[in-house]
Parts: C-alpha cells; sequence; structure tokens
C-alpha cells in the first residue's frame, strides 16, 4: 500500500537543519513518581520541575470516541486495522494515543491537565531558555536533545518523536499516519488569540533541531500527542 502524505499543515512539517547553538547542561529533576489512573490502571511515570510534575510518557487513555482518539498505523499495517476495532496495537504501550484537542482535554485523568502555554515556557526556561526565547514563536532555544528520548540517550522527559494523525491526506478514504521517529507534536490548552477560529498552540520536536517549534493550529481534525501536567502538592 501506498504512504499517505499530508496535503494540509505542509509548511508545519518541512525537514529543516541541525541549529549551530551549543545545548545547555541536562537538567535533573526535583522530585519523580508513578501515577496509575483508576479508570484503566495504566500507569505513568512523571518527573517534577519546579512546583509542576510532567508525565513522561505519552498518554494512552482510550476514551472510545473515534472522532476524538486515534492510533497510529503505518501504510502497510492499514488492513489489519482498518476498522479501529482494537486499541491493542503494539505501538501503544510506547507511543501513546493521538487525541484532537477536545479528546485531550476529555481524557484527562482526574487532578491533571493539558498543559498551557506558561507550563510550557516554565519548562523551557528550566531547561534554559532566554525569556525572548520561550515567548517567541516557531523554531527557538537549543535545549531539545536534553528532552527528547532516543535509543542512544534517556532524558528525564522521555519526549518521543511520535508523529500524528490526521484527516487531511491524498486518499480521502483513510486517515493518514506520518512521521513517527521524526518529528513529535505535543497540544497545549491555550488559545492562540491573535487569529480568528479556534487555533490552539502545540510543540514540536524534530530529530535535527536542537529548538523546539512554538506555532498554532487548528484544534480539530489533527490527531497530536499528549502529555499531562499537575501543581505539586
Amino acid at each position: 500500500m501506498k504512504a499517505y502524505i499530508t496535503i494540509a499543515f505542509a509548511g508545519l512539517f518541512t525537514l529543516a537543519s541541525c541549529s549551530g547553538e551549543d545545548v545547555p547542561p541536562m537538567q535533573e529533576p526535583d522530585a519523580k513518581g508513578i501515577y496509575t489512573d483508576p479508570r484503566d490502571g495504566e500507569s505513568y511515570t512523571w518527573v517534577q520541575y519546579g512546583n509542576t510534575q510532567w508525565m513522561t510518557q505519552n498518554f494512552r487513555y482510550d476514551t472510545g470516541i473515534y472522532d476524538e482518539c486515534r492510533i497510529y498505523i503505518d501504510p502497510e499495517e492499514w488492513d489489519q486495522y482498518a476498522d479501529y476495532s482494537t486499541f491493542s496495537h503494539s505501538d501503544v504501550p510506547k507511543y501513546g494515543m493521538y487525541y484532537t484537542l477536545e479528546g485531550a482535554l476529555k481524557a484527562c485523568p482526574e487532578g491533571w491537565r493539558l498543559p498551557t502555554e506558561e507550563d510550557w515556557e516554565q519548562l523551557e526556561r528550566r531547561f534554559g531558555m532566554t525569556d525572548e526565547e520561550a515567548e517567541a514563536g516557531e523554531w527557538r532555544g537549543s535545549i531539545a536533545p536534553n528532552m527528547i528520548q532516543t535509543k542512544d540517550q534517556d532524558t528525564p522527559l522521555a519526549i518521543l518523536l511520535a508523529g500524528y494523525v490526521t484527516l487531511h491526506t491524498q486518499s480521502f478514504l483513510v486517515d493518514g499516519s506520518s512521521y513517527k521517529g521524526a518529528y513529535g507534536y505535543y497540544w497545549t490548552s491555550t488559545r492562540d488569540e491573535s487569529k480568528p477560529g479556534d487555533y490552539y498552540f502545540f510543540r514540536k520536536f524534530a530529530y535535527n533541531r536542537k529548538g523546539i517549534y512554538r506555532q498554532s493550529l487548528e484544534s480539530t481534525n489533527l490527531y497530536l500527542s499528549v502529555r499531562y501536567v499537575r501543581d505539586a502538592e
């Protein structure tokens, strides 16, 4: 089966060269722990930076609602998983589920929240971004290598390059799953007030960039990864 290539959001997913900036020193967490979701018994590790605890695994709660929650399906596996009758795909334990913004808000367990822009910026400053970098758009800073998990490096946050799932593909009969292993996309709950419509900020990580991409996109028809946060007690 041929690969499906995204035609929407094309400007967000282009390859880019590595930044020449030096990577700041690794930031070790202030605390660590494990949270178990009582709804399905799934457990998630977390780390604390300052007063905020971040999950270090992509969330994988199945909302049971097709329009809110998807799995990543490689094109060659489409025939096997086309009806989404099972969410036991082998990638789910590692890469988690993929959610629309609405789905991410609904899937959030009690006591946690989808991170805001403020949450992300506080984390980015802790890892070495300047105030100017944290508040800028598109590619900023040089801290991503200390956040991204790879086969060669463990990081406290273990950010995964899990790709994304979209309804906008060249084939209008199937969904598209793209860029696993190359990019990671993570929702925030903060609306971009500078744009008309329902645009929300997100973060993008790339295999070949030291920076972190900050921009906003429409909150429908695109399924991204999710990391939840909570305030430390």
